[in-house]
């Protein structure tokens, strides 16, 4: 178990108040049980909506035995602190993502390397093909996590004052990213500076001159009103976010085989289903707003971004070894 897990062990108190209803499995399973869900996305994201959906569909599957108890907006626990959670057994469910998994084993962020992705379709052979039955049984192993269902955020796209259509476009500006190293790497591979700065201070990054450009996702662009102070975009998609439903193993191993396939079918239909559909409706409705408050480049040239991509990927491999390769080479080949 990692250090920061270790660190983290304080959170039992809070965590185990709130879990102190038993877990029975077998035949005594007529005594209810209530598994909390802890996230951090606010309920008016999709996210939530489809955690509550996944609620009802395992009460009406367990007959009312087994009842979720849904935890937003941090209330309990951050992106990182609910996956620590999920291994010290304090925590029975959270959405989480890869990225955030690579904390404790680097080859999960796989995922989040850059224009490495034709589009939703090569996603979704990738998170519902053998490379996510793979990663499945990785995080299960080296974690001690159970993943319920890998699902989808969006691609990201760029916004900014000047019109983008192509790698060279990118030289010189001051591109905000996440604080991510492999975004970061992106940005320097294109050329671009990359600028750090909170999501919070965005709006006013770009429209003071702080940072030229930023990349997030399409519907983040039109809830925050970006396209105010970014009159131009570029449907790049060059790097694509998951959200995923996951579950702690001992919690999971304390249910009875039926109610734990009841879990994992409603997962299944929340999110690879009907999460995956509604989010694409969402991110092509954003898309097409963009359209009509910007300048926006739906066709730029990808090749030449792609071009650029070959050291960002090269440095991934050489920190994770065989497993990070054998992910993108997986990733590549369902291209």
């Amino acid at each position: 178990m990692s250090a920061q897990v270790t660190r983290r062990t304080a959170l039992r108190g809070l965590a185990g108040a709130t879990l102190a209803t038993p877990f029975i499995g077998g035949a005594a399973n007529a005594q209810a049980v209530k598994l909390v869900f802890s996230h951090h996305l606010p309920t008016a994201h999709l996210g939530h909506k489809t955690t509550v959906d996944f609620a009802r569909y395992v009460a009406e599957g367990t007959n009312g035995q087994i009842s979720i108890d849904i935890k937003p907006s941090s209330q309990l626990f951050n992106l990182r602190t609910s996956v620590e959670a999920l291994q010290l057994g304090t925590l029975d469910m959270c959405w989480s993502d890869l990225a955030t998994l690579g904390n404790w084993q680097p080859q999960f962020g796989f995922l989040s390397m850059p224009f490495i992705f034709t589009g939703y379709e090569h996603v979704r052979r990738v998170l519902y093909g053998a490379v996510g039955k793979q990663v499945a049984a990785d995080v299960q192993a080296t974690l001690g996590i159970e993943t319920l269902s890998l699902g989808a955020s969006g691609f990201r796209v760029f916004l900014g004052r000047k019109e983008i259509r192509n790698a060279a476009d990118c030289r010189g500006i001051k591109l905000r990213v996440p604080e991510i190293p492999t975004w970061v790497e992106m940005a320097r591979a294109l050329g671009a500076n990359p600028t750090p700065i909170p999501a919070g201070e965005i709006y006013t990054a770009l429209q003071t001159g702080v940072v030229d450009a930023i990349e997030v996702p399409s519907d983040f662009i039109v809830s925050s009103k970006l396209y105010e102070v970014g009159p131009n975009a570029t449907r790049t998609h060059h790097i694509f976010t998951e959200v995923s439903m996951f579950a702690s193993s001992k919690r999971m191993a304390a249910l009875s085989p039926a109610h734990q396939k009841v879990i994992r079918d409603a997962a299944k239909k929340a999110t690879e289903v009907e999460m995956w559909d509604n989010n694409l409706k969402e991110q092509t409705e954003a898309w097409a707003e963009i359209t009509r408050r910007c300048k926006a480049v739906s066709d730029p040239d990808l090749k030449s971004f792609q071009a650029k991509m070959a050291p960002v990927i090269d440095n991934f491999v050489k920190k994770t070894g065989a497993k990070g390769k054998a992910y993108v080479d997986g990733v590549l080949a369902a291209a």
